[in-house]
């Protein structure tokens, strides 16, 4: 397991963070070996690079491999918190599509989405309370698909490896297998 603090942004929110955290870090702390922390972009945005104007000593940019936050709450590990397949997810979906006024057609059409490119941000909601029943917020089940071990298949996927490896190291298995050779 890791240990996780998580400050949720939305937009250019996240670049205001970075360069204030970058700022405060900086005047207590020398540079350190590898980030103290990371900030976290959709797939659909580009990070920006390491400059004079925009050190990313402390706090670094990374981007998810999907187009954004709310499609890890479709993965299988998610997925499978709530008792669920994507098949069964996309029932359970179509089925309470009626009861979502203007979001019924696009809501309708989840079993045609590809989950990782699929744009859901103003959707999430409908789609988490049709799926959870317990109606735990869908950031706190993603966070404990992430929090409970190494992410592995369509999970580690959705994230990236440049992210998974950020937070949890080298994978073991290419580690060991690069010995082997």
């Amino acid at each position: 397991q890791i240990n996780l603090a998580v400050i949720p942004c939305g937009g250019d929110e996240i670049r205001k963070y970075q360069a204030t955290l970058e700022t405060i870090l900086s005047s207590l702390c020398d540079k350190p070996a590898r980030p103290l922390g990371y900030a976290l972009l959709d797939g659909d945005k580009n990070p920006p690079q390491p400059s004079p104007h925009n050190p990313q000593n402390f706090i670094r940019f990374l981007k998810l491999e999907c187009h954004e936050a709310e499609n890890l709450f479709l993965t299988d590990s998610v997925l499978k918190q709530l008792d669920h397949t994507w098949e069964t997810a996309a029932k359970a979906i179509m089925e309470q599509a009626v009861n979502h006024g203007d979001k019924a057609a696009d809501l309708e059409a989840c079993s045609k989405w590809d989950r990782r490119s699929q744009d859901i941000k103003t959707l999430i909601d409908e789609i988490s309370l049709n799926l959870d029943s317990k109606h735990v917020h869908w950031t706190v089940r993603v966070g404990t698909a992430i929090g409970a071990s190494r992410p592995t298949g369509e999970l580690a996927s959705f994230l990236g490896d440049p992210l998974v490896e950020s937070l949890w190291g080298a994978n073991p298995t290419a580690v060991a297998e690069a010995c082997r050779r």
